[in-house]
């Protein structure tokens, strides 16, 4: 079985005119490229048919020098509106197939109140590898009224990190193996190199196979390999909380019960000039 917050390439094909669905292109510029690349110019080079764009990091907290940090309930409703999305609207989140950041679209739309939210298992690549078109130009879609409520259970801060160092809570780190010991340079400047003290490395590719989204068995098999005990409190963070939602999706997909994300991430934690405890081994 797969994952429940998961539809496929083929099931779009059949719903694709559906009146409640609205499909969600959010793929990012990676990090540390410069310059940045135009993806909203991407998007209107080819996206999927009536999808719109959310731009997760313009959709942020102005206020901080943190990288698109979630931003507030009213700022998110008027933006999700704009676009034409209602809490009730069927969401269903791509990017390129890589599912580097659509976990956290569906992440995000989940906490702020949406009730039906998926990922597009494959993305843009499994769509298009079936033959099917896309389409080009800026998104058409009458504006919507969308009632957010935030989940504030679904994050934490640096201040609750530091809380779980050396406590049950456990940290899950979806960064590659390199950027967790500090063998690799960080992509954005300004960082050390290194984990929070105790945390987990699960790079967020190893829930995948092939570009797919393991089944809930290997999901499971795959945390349970890294000693997660997947009832248990769980922290997972990663660069700046985009990919740590890839880590929320799979446990959140095994009824995972205490799953919260630290949105300021490695980009807090690892600042040159802070005082937080860091790790390479």
């Amino acid at each position: 079985m797969n994952s429940p917050f998961l539809v496929t390439p083929q099931w779009l094909e059949q719903h694709l005119h559906d009146a409640d669905l609205v499909l969600v292109d959010v793929r990012m510029s990676p990090a540390g490229l410069t310059p940045k690349k135009d993806m909203r110019a991407e998007f209107e080079r080819g996206h999927l048919p009536g999808a719109v764009y959310f731009d997760i990091d313009d959709v942020a907290d102005k206020s901080s020098t943190l990288p698109h940090m979630l931003p507030d309930a009213e700022a998110f409703s008027r933006a999700a509106g704009e676009l034409g999305i209602s809490e009730n609207s069927t969401l269903v989140f791509y990017d390129e197939g890589n599912q580097f950041s659509a976990p956290r679209g569906w992440w995000t739309f989940r906490n702020f109140g949406a009730k039906r939210v998926y990922v597009l298992d494959e993305g843009m690549s499994g769509w298009t590898a079936r033959g099917n078109a896309l389409e080009s130009g800026p998104a058409k879609r009458p504006a919507a009224v969308f009632n957010a409520s935030f989940n504030p259970a679904a994050v934490v801060d640096m201040a609750q990190v530091e809380q779980a160092l050396g406590s049950d809570i456990q940290i899950l780190d979806a960064r590659a193996a390199a950027r967790f010991y500090g063998d690799a340079p960080e992509p954005r400047p300004g960082l050390h190199r290194g984990h929070i003290p105790g945390s987990i490395n699960i790079p967020y590719g190893e829930l995948l196979e092939n570009g797919r989204v393991k089944s809930l068995v290997a999901l499971r098999e795959t945390f349970s390999a890294k000693g997660v005990d997947i009832n248990g409190p769980i922290i997972v963070s990663c660069g700046s909380g985009v990919t740590a939602a890839v880590l929320a999706f799979g446990l959140l997909s095994l009824d995972a019960p205490q799953v919260r994300l630290y949105d300021g991430s490695w980009s807090e934690w690892g600042l040159l000039d802070g005082k937080q405890p860091i790790a390479t081994k």
